[in-house]
C-alpha cells in the first residue's frame, strides 16, 4: 500500500511568480507541513505482495504545440495531466529508461513547496574546462583547446542557441546546466593558487547542454514535455516522436532500485578538531594585523559507500529541504545538493544576489528556536558579520550593474531552515548596457559568504590553511538559458559523489571576536544535515522492496 500526503495545489495558491529553481522566493501554502505534504510516504502491504504499476499508453495529451509554435519559438511541447506522477518517480522512470539527466527541486523555508520543478534529460553537448584547457563533446567527438572557462562557455552560449521559453510555458525550457569548481577563482584571480593536493580533479567548469525537459507546474497539476525544433516546423515531426516517446518511458514502471550499504562505521574528517581551532586562531592573528577583516574556514568529511547515490537526494530532500535541491550526475562526478544561498540570479534585467551569514541552530522547542532566533539578531558580532558580506554583495554586484541601480531590497531577515537559523539579506541591481549573465557569475566568485572580505587576501589565507582543493564546494550550480537568464546556487549543503566515497564540507566565517570552539561547532551544525542525510541512506525505510542487495564490500 502506497499513501502519498499531498498537498492539494488549487489549495490558495498565493504570488506564484516563474523562477529558474524554481520560484524560490514564491509558493504555495502548505497546511500540512512541508515534511508531511512534500515526500511520499510509503508502507509496506501487510497482505498481497506489490505488483508493478502497469505501463500506460499515453497518445493523447491534453494540449499540444502546433507547426505555427514551431515556427515561432524553435518548440515543441506536450501537457499532461500530473496527478499519477512526482518528480522523484519521473526521474527515477526516465533513468531506467536509458535518459540521462538532472532533477532540480525547490522547497522555500520549510513551509512551501515552489511552483516547478525540472527534469532535464539527454544532454546533446559538454563543456569541461580545467587549468586553462577547455573540452567540448558533441555528437561522440570531443574537442580540447587551450583558454579559460568564461570565454569557452560564452563561445558555447552563442554557437549552441537555446529557444526561449514562450509565455504560457515553465521558465527553463533548455539551457546549459551544471557548476563552477571552487577552483575557477585561480582563473579568474591569478594571485590564487591552485592547491597540489586536490583529492576531486574536477573541472573548474562542468556543464551539459540540455534541449529535452520535463516541467512540473505544481500549481495547475500539469506536465510539460519539451523538446526543441531548431529547424521550426520542419522538425516537428521527429518531435513529436520523442515527445511520445519520452511520456511512455516516464509512465513505465522504473523496477527496483539498488540498495545502499555504508563500509565504514563513521565519516573521515579532513581536518581534527585541534587542527580546526588553531587554524581558526591563526586567521584571528590575520585579522588583527589588519589583512582582512572575515575569512571563511571550513572542513570536509567523507564516507565509503555501494549502491544508488540517488537514495541521498531522497533522502535529502527529506531531511534538509530547501530553495535550491538538485541531483547531476556525470561520468566521474554527481553533485547531489540542498543550498540554502543564493550565488546570483539574472532575469529580464535584473541581478540578485542573496548573501546568507549568521548562524544559529534550531530549538529543540518553540521557546528555546524563538530564543535562538532572537539571540542571533541581536548579536552584535553577527550583525557586524553580516553587513560586511552584504557590502561585499552589493561591492561584487555594482562591478557590472548600471550606476546607482545597486540596492539592497531585504536586509538582515531570520529565516529558519531545518537544522539551522540564518540571516538573510536581498541585494538588487540592473546589469550594465554589454554585459551578460556570465560576467555577472565572474563578478560575483565565489560568494563573499564562503569567501571573506577583502575576498582576495582572505581566499589566500584560507587556501593555504585549508591545505587543499575545495573542489565543488562552495562554488556554483545552476544553469544558463537561451533567454540570457541565469541561476546559481552556492553549492554548499552539497554532497559531492566520486567512485564509492561521498563528501561534504561546512565553513564558518572568521572574524576577530571569534571564539575557535564556537567556530568548530558552527561548522558541525552545518554539516549536520549532510551527515544525517549519508546515515540515513542505509536505513531500511530507504532500501530496495526485495530488501538490500548491495554487497557490502571493503
Amino acid at each position: 500500500m502506497v499513501v502519498a500526503l499531498a498537498r492539494d495545489a488549487a489549495d490558495g495558491v498565493r504570488d506564484l511568480e516563474p523562477s529558474p529553481f524554481p520560484d524560490v522566493h514564491r509558493g504555495l501554502p502548505d497546511p500540512l507541513g512541508a515534511r508531511a505534504s512534500f515526500f511520499l510516504s510509503c508502507w509496506p502491504a501487510r497482505t498481497a505482495p506489490a505488483r508493478p504499476i502497469p505501463r500506460l499508453r499515453v497518445t493523447s495529451p491534453l494540449s499540444r504545440s502546433t507547426d505555427h509554435d514551431a515556427d515561432q519559438h524553435q518548440l515543441a511541447w506536450w501537457v499532461l495531466p500530473a496527478d499519477l506522477l512526482t518528480p522523484v518517480q519521473a526521474f527515477r522512470a526516465l533513468r531506467a529508461s536509458g535518459h540521462q539527466g538532472a532533477l532540480l527541486e525547490s522547497v522555500e523555508g520549510v513551509m512551501r513547496l515552489a511552483r516547478y520543478s525540472f527534469v532535464a534529460v539527454n544532454p546533446c553537448a559538454s563543456l569541461r574546462a580545467r587549468a586553462g584547457e577547455v573540452s567540448v563533446t558533441e555528437g561522440g567527438k570531443s574537442v580540447t583547446t587551450q583558454g579559460g572557462a568564461l570565454e569557452a562557455l560564452r563561445a558555447a552560449l552563442k554557437s549552441h542557441a537555446v529557444p526561449k521559453a514562450p509565455p504560457g510555458l515553465p521558465p527553463l525550457v533548455g539551457g546549459w546546466l551544471g557548476f563552477f569548481g571552487h577552483e575557477w577563482v585561480t582563473e579568474l584571480e591569478p594571485r590564487i593558487k591552485r592547491q597540489e593536493n586536490d583529492p576531486f580533479g574536477a573541472p573548474d567548469a562542468c556543464f551539459d547542454l540540455f534541449r529535452d525537459v520535463v516541467a512540473f507546474d505544481h500549481a495547475t497539476q500539469r506536465l510539460y514535455l519539451i523538446t526543441a525544433c531548431p529547424q521550426g516546423a520542419a522538425d516537428r515531426s521527429a518531435a513529436e516522436k520523442k515527445l511520445e516517446g519520452l511520456a511512455q518511458d516516464l509512465f513505465t514502471e522504473a523496477g527496483d532500485f539498488k540498495g545502499f550499504t555504508l563500509l565504514d562505521d563513521q565519516p573521515e574528517r579532513t581536518t581534527e578538531a585541534g587542527v580546526y581551532m588553531e587554524a581558526v586562531e591563526t586567521l584571528r592573528q590575520s585579522i588583527g594585523a589588519g589583512e582582512v577583516f572575515q575569512a571563511v574556514l571550513s572542513q570536509g568529511f567523507s564516507r565509503r559507500f555501494a549502491g544508488d547515490s540517488f537514495t541521498l537526494y531522497r533522502v535529502l530532500r527529506l531531511v534538509n529541504p530547501a530553495p535550491h535541491m538538485f541531483y547531476w550526475s556525470t561520468d566521474d562526478i554527481t553533485l547531489i545538493g540542498s543550498s540554502p544561498e543564493r550565488l546570483v540570479s539574472l532575469r529580464d534585467g535584473i541581478c540578485q544576489a542573496v548573501p546568507i551569514a549568521g548562524t544559529r541552530p534550531r530549538g529543540t522547542d518553540k521557546e528555546q528556536d524563538d530564543l535562538l532566533g532572537v539571540e542571533l539578531s541581536t548579536d552584535p558580532k553577527e550583525r557586524a558579520e553580516h553587513d560586511m558580506l552584504v557590502d561585499l554583495a552589493r561591492n561584487d554586484l555594482g562591478r557590472v550593474a548600471r550606476v546607482g541601480s545597486v540596492r539592497v531590497c531585504e536586509h538582515a531577515v531570520l529565516e529558519k531552515f531545518p537544522r539551522v537559523q540564518h540571516l538573510v539579506s536581498r541585494v538588487e541591481s540592473r546589469l550594465a548596457a554589454g554585459r551578460d549573465a556570465l560576467d555577472l557569475a565572474a563578478a560575483c566568485f565565489p560568494a563573499g559568504t564562503v569567501s571573506g572580505a577583502p575576498k582576495v587576501r582572505a581566499l589566500e589565507l584560507v587556501t593555504a590553511l585549508e591545505g587543499r582543493c575545495r573542489g565543488p564546494y562552495a562554488g556554483a550550480f545552476g544553469y544558463f538559458d537561451g533567454s540570457g537568464s541565469a541561476e546559481l546556487a552556492i553549492t554548499i549543503r552539497t554532497l559531492v559523489v566520486q567512485a564509492n566515497r561521498v563528501h561534504w564540507q561546512a565553513g564558518a566565517g572568521i572574524v576577530w571576536e571569534s571564539k575557535p570552539e564556537l567556530e568548530h561547532a558552527e561548522t558541525m551544525h552545518k554539516a549536520q544535515a549532510m551527515a544525517e542525510t549519508v546515515t540515513m541512506a542505509a536505513e531500511p525505510a530507504f532500501q530496495p522492496r526485495g530488501g538490500n542487495q548491495v554487497e557490502a564490500q571493503s
